[in-house]
């Protein structure tokens, strides 16, 4: 298990009060404990552990949970492109801290990896892109899937192109 520890308690006492990385050492200082205080000394061992609950809602919000300072050096502000890259580089950044979150690794090697990625289509009422359906991924990677896109399942994906489509559309469409 990823950090294992144990820790002494005792019994009737304010304790645990530290982390001992090996059982020898929490039984030395159980031992030590219980002799000096005249009380019985027991010896946790962690089995688990609870992940705060993150939410990932915003570009900024990513950052702060990948632990990036964000910075938009992509190309220059008259570029007529730099609207999309910034909105690529934060909707790859959003994705990024999802599939962390939720322990998924997009291996393209693995043919049986299935990956989940957004579609859109054009609707000419909203003059921009909507969120259409998920499409996935296991046996090929065309040109028209995003590695640095795609989730490990149909309705994280589907979140994902609902919740952030002004920067799909900022990315998709030139505005």
């Amino acid at each position: 298990m990823d950090n294992e520890f144990y820790m002494v308690f005792v019994e009737g006492e304010n304790t645990p009060t530290n982390k001992h990385e090996n059982q020898e050492k929490a039984e030395k200082e159980a031992t030590r404990l219980a002799n000096k205080l005249g009380k019985k000394a027991f010896i946790l061992q962690s089995v688990s552990f609870a992940k705060p609950d993150i939410k990932v809602d915003s570009f900024e919000s990513a950052c702060e949970y990948l632990e990036l300072e964000h910075k938009f050096a992509i190309c220059g502000n008259d570029n007529k492109h730099h609207k999309a890259m910034v909105s690529l580089y934060k909707l790859i950044t959003i994705a990024e801290a999802w599939n962390k979150q939720d322990e998924f690794v997009p291996d393209f090697s693995n043919r049986n990896q299935y990956k989940y990625f957004p579609w859109f289509q054009y609707n000419d009422n909203t003059a921009g892109f909507v969120y259409a359906y998920t499409h996935d991924a296991a046996a090929y990677a065309g040109t028209a899937i995003g590695s640095r896109l795609c989730f490990k399942d149909s309705n994280r994906a589907r979140q994902f192109g609902e919740q952030f489509i002004d920067l799909w559309n900022d990315f998709l469409l030139f505005k």
